[in-house]
């Protein structure tokens, strides 16, 4: 039988899909997204991401001189 962590699961509709091919798909998703996260978070797959505190860009204070 063929190993099913080989097989293309791309051209089969979801509803068509056994549940062991949608275990699969899954498995592949969680897969995928841990290897897009941080270095530091890509080994804890479906981990959030560390918070990063951003800072709003102004259009306005970029032109403003600084006063020394």
């Amino acid at each position: 039988m063929e190993d099913i962590r080989h097989r293309d699961l791309s051209q089969i509709p979801e509803d068509e899909m056994s549940p062991e091919e949608r275990r699969e798909l899954k498995r592949r998703f969680e897969e995928f997204v841990g290897l897009m996260r941080r270095p530091s978070v890509a080994n804890k797959i479906g981990a959030k991401p560390s918070e990063k505190k951003l800072q709003r860009w102004d259009p306005a204070s970029m032109g403003r001189r600084r006063s020394r």
